[in-house]
């Protein structure tokens, strides 16, 4: 679940689909700026045809991007390389980066520092406060962040509390954090989050880790999993994260504009 979280999420929100084939899985987000493909399991014989067939499904949906996830339990070995040569080039425009770390929680974090609240949104007034701090965050284009707020009300009507759910931060009473979580099967898959940047080293980001634990308990889960960046590996190892494997993210440049 750690290494290919996209197969194992129990609900995908209005907007956004799941495709799953026998080579693969995407799952395309509600915007038309993101779809991601992982569960690979295709042979090197075979792998013209398994491209083709994502290029297609992704450019039939109107996608302009898609990302590949390559992890350990990714078939053919060597398929980063492969892509390379076809097309693809190693991630990094935001929200994605060339390689993250698969981490998996299965013990109560560190906890929470004093004078951060962190606490689930209450309505969609405090869930678009959110999605406005993911885009600043996250360092969005204002194209894409107009697509996302367009979205805002299909991503509310799937947050149910309990599948899919969504935490502001405060500091001083201000909301200056935001954390996106979903669960997958037995554990809490935690999505994007992000602080402001003038809030940053306050304890907001490890105040969000322990409230997405105990709304992950609460509703029976046995713990969080993540892919871990470079910016919040550091301090998912402080709080108790464990990595499980690495996992490398190559885009398929041919699909942009698509």
């Amino acid at each position: 679940m750690a290494e290919e979280p996209e197969c194992y999420v129990n609900k995908i929100p209005a907007g956004a689909r799941r495709v799953e084939t026998d080579d693969f899985t995407i799952l395309f987000g509600p915007v038309n700026t993101q779809s991601v493909t992982s569960r690979i399991r295709t042979t090197a014989a075979d792998l013209e045809r398994t491209v083709a067939d994502v290029r297609r499904t992704v450019r039939e949906t109107g996608c302009v991007r898609n990302v590949w996830q390559i992890g350990p339990s990714t078939r053919p070995e060597g398929l980063g390389r492969m892509l390379l040569a076809r097309g693809f080039e190693r991630a990094g425009r935001p929200p994605f980066e060339a390689a993250v770390t698969a981490m998996a929680l299965a013990k109560r974090p560190a906890i929470a520092p004093t004078g951060v609240e962190a606490r689930l949104v209450r309505d969609i007034d405090e869930y678009r406060e959110a999605v406005r701090i993911a885009m600043t965050a996250f360092n969005e284009s204002p194209e894409d962040a107009a697509r996302w707020y367009e979205a805002v009300p299909s991503f509310w009507a799937a947050q149910d509390g309990v599948d899919m759910f969504t935490h502001l931060a405060f500091l001083d009473g201000r909301p200056v954090g935001m954390a996106f979580a979903a669960a997958a099967r037995s554990a809490v898959l935690l999505g994007g989050s992000g602080v402001l940047p003038e809030a940053r080293g306050k304890g907001v980001y490890r105040a969000l880790i322990a409230a997405r634990w105990e709304e992950a308990t609460r509703n029976g889960h046995e713990g969080l999993i993540i892919h871990a960046g470079a910016m919040s590996r550091p301090i998912l190892a402080r709080c108790g994260f464990e990595r499980v494997c690495d996992v490398e993210l190559f885009e398929d440049a041919t699909l942009r504009g698509a």
